[in-house]
């Protein structure tokens, strides 16, 4: 296969310059110092990993709890998330409202602090 450089056009002089993530070859032209990529090869990731992915996301667990169980990267994740699951729901109206116990036991500390202070005097 003739190597030829994408900025000059030469092709004497293209040496190997090491590989990218993917794994494609890198080379850099002598004549104009353009480093590039001939035939690049695609990071793709099956289908069943992804709709994995997708369904730990929606069952609850973090994006860094996906990252870590099917070791991809948690950027790319919550990409696939964004791409079927849009962002913008402004208009959409809440149904139901979900309050842990912090609430509760924030005011229940607070009735207390009250009910000591009042019982030191």
């Amino acid at each position: 296969m003739e190597i030829k450089c994408e900025k000059c056009g030469q092709k004497e002089g293209q040496i190997k310059n090491g590989r990218t993530k993917a794994g494609s070859q890198r080379y850099r032209c002598n004549h104009c110092g353009k480093t590039y990529t001939p035939v690049k090869k695609e990071r793709m990731y099956p289908e069943e990993l992804k709709a994995r992915a997708i369904e730990l996301y929606m069952e609850g667990d973090s994006g860094r709890t996906v990252e870590r169980l099917l070791k991809i990267s948690k950027n790319m994740c919550l990409r696939w998330i964004r791409k079927i699951k849009p962002k913008d729901r402004s208009n959409e109206r809440v149904e139901v409202i979900e309050m842990d116990e912090l609430f509760s036991f924030k005011e229940r500390k607070n009735s207390n602090l009250h009910y000591d202070s009042c019982q030191q005097k």
